[in-house]
């Protein structure tokens, strides 16, 4: 095994804090301790006792559907150092006297609060990503390029809210060069909150686009909220902008900060040339003349990549170790995934969809070359507000304006995108639409043959990729009869 193989591999593990003293983290939240301390060592932090370690601080956290006090009792019998509570009436009262339970006034917000006063205690270099398109993606490409030679942390999944962002910061190790995190949004102050808390050195803004229009109204305030990341940053800061979110930087955002745009713009600093595709991914240049390769479906992730160079680059990798690790990229669940289901190829983009995600999967179908037809199974865009109609409708336009001969719209907005993909397709197209995924599943086998190209693309809240088994039943049914 290389040298660099066996770096990338134990930088894929899930990390551990540096051992500190169950008093100075107290300390460090602002909690109280009921008894006499009598495991002093914590080395992890944990809001799930199924995969908890021994000698971790156990936070009851209070979700949608669980209730973390309610595995307070577990987690100490696995060995955790200690349970943080806020609820003191769901701890078991034998449990006080064990020196094992600490309180505090809200579980989440000492959550941040240790993460913050970690994140000053590690050297590693923080990088963030933000943006309204692509963050988990551009995260994944970021880490695969630097943990090709550096040992590092990255953001599991989607970790990018005010309980992902503390974990991964958490789980930096001492000798670790890099922790990578993904912040994410859905209302105003909330990637301000979290820059506070990471203060990243390097930052990367991967578009700014019509997301979460529900709580922010319209784009421009979602730039506003993007960029309020670089008040936040340490050092001497580094940002790396798609070109397209670089239009939209507000007055004097960019002032304090190093900035580099990438793109197939001719203007921007890192830009993509000579872009050839096949079915298997991308190779291109960039302006100096250094050729990649990236391994994944999409045009648009030749843009993704720019960034994971740029950042490389700040790390001062060769273009040979840039490109064994873009090499190496592999794009996470649920975006842009080539799946083979009998005759079919499936493409599921299902994790989330708002507007401008929506014209990029078009545009990746428009693409595709296949013997067979083109089919667009497209499912709502949630928290888009009052500019919903207006946004489905022109998804329906966009859709019918497409190469695909079969459009499929599912949700509460289906009969809006069909009526739009109507009115710009005429009758060159077949056009369905179903109120709920479940009515599509009776459906969409009959609709689907051996050959075609189906792509799947909708809001999270929507969980669009419940039709994979119907169209899987249905090819095996073709491959059987």
């Amino acid at each position: 095994m290389s040298k660099s193989r066996a770096r990338r591999l134990s930088a894929g593990r899930p990390g551990s804090m540096r051992p500190l003293t169950l008093h100075e983290m107290v300390v460090a939240i602002g909690g109280r301790v009921y008894g006499e301390i009598t495991m002093p060592r914590v080395t992890g932090v944990s809001t799930d006792t199924r995969g908890i370690e021994p000698e971790s601080m156990f936070f009851a956290i209070k979700g949608e559907t669980h209730d973390g006090h309610d595995y307070v009792h577990a987690a100490l019998d696995k060995g955790a150092t200690c349970a943080v509570v806020s609820d003191l009436e769901k701890v078991d009262k034998p449990l006080l006297a064990l020196g094992r339970i600490v309180q505090v006034p809200d579980t989440v917000a000492a959550l941040g609060r240790l993460a913050s006063w970690y994140r000053r205690q590690f050297a590693a270099q923080v990088i963030a990503v933000i943006g309204s398109n692509g963050k988990t993606t551009v995260k994944d490409m970021v880490a695969a390029v630097l943990a090709s030679r550096l040992r590092g942390r990255w953001a599991k999944a989607s970790f990018n809210n005010h309980i992902g962002v503390p974990l991964t910061l958490l789980s930096v190790e001492p000798s670790d060069e890099f922790v990578v995190v993904e912040i994410g949004t859905n209302h105003p102050g909330e990637i301000a909150a979290l820059g506070r808390m990471a203060r990243p050195d390097m930052a990367v803004i991967t578009s700014i686009g019509e997301e979460h229009l529900e709580f922010f109204g319209d784009v421009k305030s979602v730039a506003r909220e993007e960029f309020s990341l670089l008040t936040c940053m340490a050092g001497r800061p580094f940002v790396a902008m798609n070109m397209q979110a670089a239009a939209h930087a507000p007055p004097h955002a960019l002032r304090e900060v190093t900035s580099l745009t990438y793109g197939f713009d001719e203007e921007a600093g890192l830009r993509a040339v000579d872009v050839a595709s096949d079915d298997r991914g991308h190779r291109f240049r960039i302006n100096d003349g250094t050729e990649y390769y990236l391994p994944v479906l999409g045009r648009h992730n030749v843009v993704n990549a720019l960034a994971a160079i740029a950042v490389a680059r700040r790390f001062r990798m060769s273009p040979a170790q840039i490109a064994e690790g873009l090499e190496q990229v592999r794009l996470p669940p649920m975006r842009m995934e080539r799946v083979r289901i009998g005759g079919i190829t499936l493409i599921n983009d299902a994790y989330n969809a708002n507007p401008s995600s929506m014209r990029i999967a078009l545009g990746v179908l428009d693409a595709v070359a296949t013997p067979g037809r083109k089919v667009l199974v497209l499912g709502d865009m949630r928290e888009l507000g009052e500019q919903s109609p207006r946004c489905h409708q022109a998804l329906g336009q966009d859709a019918g304006r497409s190469t695909a001969q079969i459009i499929i719209a599912v949700g509460a907005y289906a009969r809006v995108v069909a009526d739009g993909a109507t009115a710009t397709a005429g009758t060159t197209k077949r056009i369905y639409s179903f109120p709920t995924v479940e009515a599509a599943a009776e459906k969409i086998g009959a609709l689907i043959d051996a050959g075609d190209v189906v792509l799947l693309k909708a809001s999270r809240g929507v969980k669009l990729e419940r039709l994979i088994e119907p169209i899987r039943a249905a090819a095996e049914v073709v491959r059987c009869g």
